[in-house]
């Protein structure tokens, strides 16, 4: 009983490792077979709300926030109000914080290393527009400036196109489209809309003439406390018609006093009739209602907005030990359109692109400059004079941790470059530059030699297609590629690079 009992047991035991070996040999071993292997693709369209979600992440905050200038934090804000991707904020860098919190939820539950999501986005250019923001302290000579009552959100317009006298009016229920708006108490939206509104200041010896958008000069007559207006100065005659005003600022209340010098009378904004106009200010002591004004001067690329592109770009992403992982572009960037802009700031925030000098640029403000046109642009002749200098223009940092054959693209054209042209036209890759102001401490490899295509002769302005295999800076993270200008005393080439892409190789077949 007992012997049989153990050849049972052994038979039984034989029996199982025999099923145990064809299992594990035809479908795996045992415990492979409670992982669900589920490879699937999808298609994704982002939603407005995606945006805003993946701008609120913390994951891509704390990605953000690295860069101490605060720029692409401000891309990221702007991204997600904007539903699109703007400036530093990639697809490539900021959607996998997004992808990973779809796995696992009802729509996406079983995707396993290999599956793959297509993401359907919209991009956006930062342009940088004129704007009128609260002037204190100094008028400027001939400056157009907005009059706006203190507390108030619209600027006070003249009466009517045409009109040669009458109030100065709240422009807002009737005249003035609601388009012109007040941002945040600061900023006045500098459009044809708010520059309807806007007033000339000119210079008289110690005076000011005030000429409304009609070119009509402001002036007031007798003991009136409303304004006329003249087309020419020249036909006042009467002694008692005054166009000469004084403008003071009051540092205390951040406010102007415009007083007429015929009449001694200061300018006042009233809310009872909704207008304005010049009052002996005595008599105004006792009552209320009436309100000082605020100049708001138009600046040039004082503000910032987005415009969304219309068509859509995709990218895919991969799950890969569990990461998800962009293929396809790593960098993609026209470096036209928008604004052309010489300020260094507004081109890193506009374009992410840095630029940085290796000693003195001489009297020159800039060598590298952001051109609508002709994209990022350098030179260093100024006034029929060449300048030396040595000026970078460093692409944003593109992730190539994941990335198998790298292919770096870019078309340029160039004149008055010296022979051999890569003398003063090179271009360098760093692995460990950390942004705006690491240009010395970072480690640099010059690529020019390895460059693929013509360099422009210098014979035209045809634009030439260029490329870079980054192939041996692959698996790196963080990789950065410069555009490195030289300049000389004798030589100061035009050098104009635009179109640069970096992206996977496409396989072959």
């Amino acid at each position: 009983m007992k012997t049989r009992n153990i050849f049972l047991l052994a038979t039984a035991a034989l029996f199982w490792a025999s099923c145990e070996d064809y299992t594990e040999h035809n479908f795996g071993k045992p415990e492979e077979l409670w992982q669900a292997q589920q490879v699937n693709n999808y298609i994704i369209e982002l939603t407005p709300q995606n945006y805003a979600d993946m701008a609120a992440n913390a994951d891509n905050k704390a990605l953000a926030a690295q860069d101490e200038t605060g720029a692409t934090a401000d891309h990221l804000q702007k991204s997600g109000a904007n539903a699109c991707f703007v400036g530093n904020v990639t697809p490539q860098e900021y959607l996998p914080a997004m992808l990973k919190n779809l796995v696992g939820t009802s729509q996406y539950y079983s995707m396993t290393d290999g599956s793959s999501i297509t993401v359907r986005y919209r991009s956006g250019n930062i342009v940088s527009d004129a704007a009128y923001v609260p002037n204190e302290g100094e008028l400027t000579e001939t400056g157009k400036y907005l009059i706006v009552p203190v507390g108030q959100e619209q600027p006070l317009a003249t009466s009517g196109e045409g009109k040669t006298y009458g109030y100065l009016l709240l422009a807002g229920h009737s005249l003035c489209p609601a388009t012109v708006v007040n941002m945040g108490q600061q900023t006045i939206w500098a459009n044809d809309v708010a520059d309807a509104w806007a007033y000339t200041f000119m210079k008289n010896g110690d005076s000011w003439y005030l000429c409304n958008p009609y070119e009509q000069y402001l002036y007031m007559k007798g003991t009136y406390n409303s304004f006329n207006y003249i087309d020419d100065l020249g036909e006042l005659d009467d002694e008692e018609q005054w166009p000469d005003w004084t403008v003071t600022y009051n540092e205390q209340d951040k406010t102007y006093d415009i007083v007429n010098i015929g009449s001694q009378k200061t300018l006042r904004f009233t809310t009872q009739y909704n207008n304005a106009g010049a009052y002996d200010l005595a008599s105004l002591e006792s009552q209320e209602g009436y309100f000082g004004v605020q100049l708001y001067k138009r600046e040039e690329g004082k503000v910032e907005s987005v415009e969304v592109q219309e068509e859509m770009e995709e990218v895919t992403f991969t799950l890969e030990d569990g990461e998800w992982q962009a293929k396809g572009d790593y960098l993609n960037t026209e470096l036209t359109g928008g604004n052309t802009l010489t300020d260094m700031d507004l081109v890193y925030m506009a374009t992410g692109w840095s630029v940085e000098y290796k000693g003195s640029i001489g009297d020159l403000t800039y060598v590298w400059r952001y051109d609508a046109t002709y994209g990022l642009r350098g030179s260093a002749f100024k006034s029929s004079t060449y300048y030396p200098t040595d000026a970078w223009a460093i692409s944003p940092a593109m992730n190539l941790k994941k990335a198998v054959r790298p292919i770096f693209t870019f078309e340029q054209a160039q004149k008055y470059a010296g022979t051999p042209v890569t003398d003063y036209l090179q271009v360098w890759v760093s692995t460990d530059y950390t942004g705006r102001g690491g240009l010395e401490a970072a480690t640099w490899t010059n690529m020019t030699d390895k460059v693929e295509g013509t360099w422009p002769d210098g014979s035209d302005w045809n634009y030439l297609p260029m490329s870079l295999d980054l192939s041996q800076f692959a698996g790196e993270k963080t990789v950065s590629v410069a555009f490195r200008y030289i300049s000389t005393d004798a030589v100061a080439a035009t050098w104009e690079v635009k179109n640069v892409v970096c992206r996977e190789a496409e396989e072959e077949e």
